[in-house]
């Protein structure tokens, strides 16, 4: 319960750190990072799947109304967390990670390049849907390859940056 109440702490505050200030600063046309996608990155992998839609509906739809798109993030989010169980099939063992007394992939338990392969999966399933709805346009096809990539890197080394400081 504890654990729960401690990640909906860092779900509020990374949303309005995201809606607030990340989304304010001007950083260039296709360089838009996301870095409140790390709460999908330490939530417990043995949560509930029809649970896991709704809070990253739930959540998404919080980004959407605090940054004002309009459903944008809240479908994006949602594409993250049904592949994110494909993606967690094919780069993490489980029963290795139970054994260890972990409930999600940490770099401490599989190291940082597992951790940075996983990440930079979900991150980049993110944001290419996101940008496709964003644009929703293939005549953008390229802005929204471009934006999907760089905005993935610079999403990435923000969730590293976090998971550096917060050795979470």
């Amino acid at each position: 319960m504890i654990q729960i109440l401690k990640i909906v702490g860092i779900a509020l505050v990374v949303a309005f750190l995201q809606a607030f200030i990340i989304q304010q600063v001007d950083l260039g046309f296709w360089l838009h990072p996301m870095p409140y996608l790390v709460v999908f990155l330490i939530l417990p992998m043995n949560f509930d799947k029809f649970g896991y839609l709704i809070t990253a509906f739930i959540y998404g739809t919080l980004i959407d109304l605090l940054s004002g798109s309009f459903g944008t993030h809240a479908a994006s989010c949602v594409a993250l967390v049904f592949f994110k169980y494909q993606i967690e099939h094919r780069f993490v063992d489980f029963e290795s990670l139970q054994l260890q007394g972990e409930s999600y992939l940490n770099t401490n338990s599989k190291g940082w390049l597992l951790f940075i392969y996983y990440s930079l999966s979900l991150v980049a399933i993110h944001h290419l849907v996101f940008f496709s709805l964003d644009f929703f346009s293939v005549n953008y096809l390229l802005d929204i390859l471009l934006s999907t990539i760089i905005s993935s890197v610079g999403s990435l080394l923000l969730i590293l940056l976090y998971k550096n400081v917060f050795n979470h």
